[in-house]
């Protein structure tokens, strides 16, 4: 709603000169009522934001008191009042140079937004060349002491297109703005078209980075593997050269050493016998010795039978000797030749198919194991069956699952320890037999599952 001033004096103008000046009825003609000054509110509105321009801020105010006045006219556009105002009669050529004032206001466009920098120019151009002439005009006007409402008129006419021109300057501002904010937008285009290619760039980086440290970590594995290969070959060929020295010693034992344990010896004893009588012997005091010798030579014959029965295992293709056995005579007998026989019982066991003297230095290891590390008082070790399971059960301080499996991995990378317990799991795994361990409130159960075809 601009120009109010002006189209309030150029109202009441043409009213004096369109009717008496005694009327008192005053109709708003269509031709006189301008565009809504709610598009200038809005052209100024939209760079309110520039709170820093103090010439916004000025705009701002001027609106704000033109609103008002808007509204008052709106008002009595729509409820007609009496205005009791006497205006002097106006001729004819300045009723005409009013409405000529009034049409060039009312032809400017009623918003700005839609138009071209070159338009705008255009209409500033149009608007300069009207300000120069209304001038022109009312110094002409004052110069010869014309009328003061036609002045007035002139000067709030050119007034209003200052203030047009200032909104056509924040029109062209804003496109300005549009324009830098397009060219903003497509160097932001380019920026992520750049990033795009950027980012293309970092992933086939790191593509290729990722395929050369794969190459190089296989290069490494590559070398590592072919070190320990040449590590492995190395303790194989130590492996073979020690299984040489002992395949000798196993023949050195299965054939040189038979004669003299399991035929000079026994046949030397049986001349003593046949030439020395008992009283010969008790009198000479050659008992207890000549007993202790035969004793002595029984259990060399055992151990020599043992080693013979081990030294079969470690040849090729060697199948283990068996024959079906009572278990409970044969334990039984064994045990009573040792020292530990008194803390050992024997409940009714099986029969079954097993290495005499092998299936016994197996027992035998988990027997002494039982006894050797027990804390209680009266040590001892009770075998008995429990199904088919050969349970050899101590009262010592328990070995769970874990420390059974300990004690056999600490044999396994070569410590000393457990070595007897890996020998029984190897002897009783190679007649088909599973060993397990479980530790009870009472002590350790060694369990023996025994497949009695």
């Amino acid at each position: 709603m601009r120009h109010l001033i002006t189209i309030l004096v150029v109202f009441t103008a043409l009213v004096s000169y369109a009717q008496p000046p005694d009327s008192v009825t005053i109709e708003l003609a269509d031709t006189l009522v301008l565009k809504s000054e709610s598009n200038f509110g809005e052209k100024v509105g939209r760079f309110l934001g520039i709170d820093n321009d103090e010439e916004i801020k000025n705009l701002k105010e001027t609106v704000g008191y033109q609103q008002e006045l808007i509204e008052q006219l709106s008002s009595m556009a729509t409820e007609p009042v009496v205005i009791i105002k006497t205006v002097p009669n106006l001729d004819e050529a300045a009723a005409a140079s009013l409405k000529k004032d009034a049409a060039f206001l009312d032809n400017l466009p009623s918003t700005y937004n839609s138009l071209s920098k070159g338009d705008l120019a255009k209409i500033t151009k149009e608007i300069d060349d009207k300000i120069i002439e209304l001038t022109k005009h009312r110094d002409s006007l004052l110069k010869n002491k014309g009328s003061n409402e036609l002045i007035s008129a002139k000067n709030n006419v050119i007034n209003s297109l200052e203030r047009e021109k200032k909104v056509i300057k924040l029109s062209g501002d804003a496109i300005d703005l549009e324009n830098e904010n397009g060219s903003l937008n497509s160097k932001n285009t380019e920026l992520k078209a750049q990033e795009d290619r950027l980012r293309k760039y970092l992933y086939t980086a790191l593509i290729f980075l990722t395929l050369l440290i794969l190459l190089i970590s296989v290069i490494l594995q590559r070398r590592a593997i072919k070190s320990k290969d040449g590590t492995i070959e190395e303790q194989f060929a130590n492996i073979n050269k020690k299984n040489t020295y002992l395949e000798y010693a196993a023949r050195l034992i299965r054939h040189d050493m038979h004669s003299g344990i399991n035929t000079y010896m026994p046949r030397g004893i049986n001349g003593l016998e046949k030439r020395i009588s008992q009283e010969e012997m008790k009198q000479a005091k050659l008992d207890t010795s000549f007993k202790m010798l035969k004793e002595g030579l029984a259990h060399t014959q055992r151990v020599y039978t043992s080693v013979y029965e081990f030294t079969n295992i470690v040849k090729k293709n060697v199948i283990l000797e068996r024959k079906k056995i009572d278990l409970t005579e044969l334990i039984n007998t064994f045990v009573s030749t040792t020292s530990y026989s008194s803390q050992v019982e024997v409940e009714k066991l099986i029969e079954a198919e097993v290495n005499s003297t092998l299936f016994c230095n197996a027992v035998d290891n988990l027997i002494k194991n039982g006894l050797k590390y027990n804390d209680s008082q009266e040590k001892n070790v009770r075998i008995y069956m429990k199904g088919n399971d050969l349970i050899i059960q101590d009262n010592g301080r328990g070995l769970d699952s874990k420390e059974f499996d300990k004690i056999k991995l600490a044999h396994a990378v070569g410590e000393d320890a457990g070595l007897g317990i890996n020998i029984s799991i190897a002897i009783l795994e190679e007649h088909g037999f599973k060993v397990s361990c479980e530790k009870v409130e009472t002590g350790t159960k060694i369990k023996i599952s025994i497949k009695n075809d």
